[in-house]
């Protein structure tokens, strides 16, 4: 449905995006990642035809945005980080706007409005001037925008920036209910948010694409092992001795911050760990001198772990040895 290849954005000497390549099928949620200036609105901005590439090409279907742009421009719809609105027009008005941007006949555009409308659920607020809303509120105008006209393609530049928690789940549920039918691409700091709508993760370092892949095999390559939490007040030699004599001897465990900042944690892998919660309690109880458990939690892969891992690397070439080792 969307093959990008060889993208690349330069202003003077800086160079955002750096020879960006891969491609979308039908249907397909896609999350784009990276930290602050890793090129993701510059590429967003380049798919959706809002900006042109300083090389490389985009195909949409069939169509270049670079030889053809109407044809590929009309099969996608952008929703920006700041919702392009005109502040004196009625949300109803802001939508026949882009009805009429879009080519929609007039027989259609009161059923197209009342459409997107209801996907957002912003009907009560159609007569209220764009000015006059919140900002989740004009969040969501600008996402119903984005959807006038069905497009092939919609992308999202952090989609859920202020909405309320409810307003997430509404959001959430509507990307969902789009995919199979509209591929998606959408961008976001929550990375939570990321994780329970995309089904492949295209992630960014210094405007090159370092990781592309499922969330499960991102965390699998980069994710901290499962593993087991233990803090334990007083002398740390006096627990480390307690461990040793309840493990097997080849288990490697290793010392993390305390969540209260008192006594000592253990990290110890779940990986053919044989002995439960209760047996810690137990054998740490039994002692005769005090080594009281404060806290034990087993701790699971998370995304954020396994980003962290990737963007904060030295350089584009160290990530990119870990993706191809």
């Amino acid at each position: 449905m969307l093959q990008a290849s060889q993208l690349r954005k330069t202003y003077g000497a800086i160079t955002p995006v750096k020879g960006l390549t891969f491609s979308m099928g039908e249907g397909e949620v896609a999350g784009l990642l990276g930290v602050n200036g890793a090129g993701k609105s510059t590429t967003m901005r380049m798919l959706s035809g809002y900006l042109a590439p300083t090389s490389g090409n985009i195909v949409l279907d069939g169509f270049s945005m670079v030889e053809d742009p109407l044809r590929a421009k009309a099969l996608v719809g952008y929703l920006p980080e700041t919702p392009p609105l005109y502040p004196d027009m009625t949300v109803r008005e802001q939508l026949r706007f882009i009805c009429a941007l879009r080519s929609i006949p007039a027989r259609r555009v009161r059923a197209e409005c009342d459409r997107v409308a209801s996907l957002l659920n912003i009907g009560h607020v159609l007569n209220r001037l764009n000015g006059h809303l919140s900002k989740g509120y004009r969040q969501r105008v600008g996402f119903a925008a984005a959807l006038v006209g069905s497009p092939r393609l919609v992308i999202l530049d952090e989609p859920t920036s202020g909405l309320d928690p409810h307003q997430m789940i509404d959001i959430r549920a509507l990307i969902q209910e789009l995919a199979g039918s509209t591929s998606v691409l959408i961008s976001s700091h929550v990375l939570s948010e990321i994780e329970n709508v995309c089904t492949r993760l295209l992630i960014l370092v210094e405007g090159a694409l370092v990781t592309d892949g499922t969330p499960a095999d991102i965390l699998a390559a980069y994710g901290k092992a499962p593993r087991l939490e233990l803090d334990v007040l007083g002398d740390a030699r006096a627990a480390e001795q307690v461990l040793r004599a309840l493990l097997p001897a080849d288990t490697t465990w290793t010392r993390v911050s305390t969540a209260s900042g008192e006594g000592t944690g253990f990290a110890i892998p779940l990986s053919g760990l044989s002995v439960g919660e209760e047996r810690f309690f137990a054998a740490f109880a039994g002692q005769n001198q005090a080594l009281p458990v404060t806290r034990m939690v087993r701790v699971l892969p998370t995304l954020e772990e396994a980003f962290l891992d990737i963007t904060l690397r030295t350089s584009v070439t160290d990530a990119k040895k870990e993706v191809s080792a």
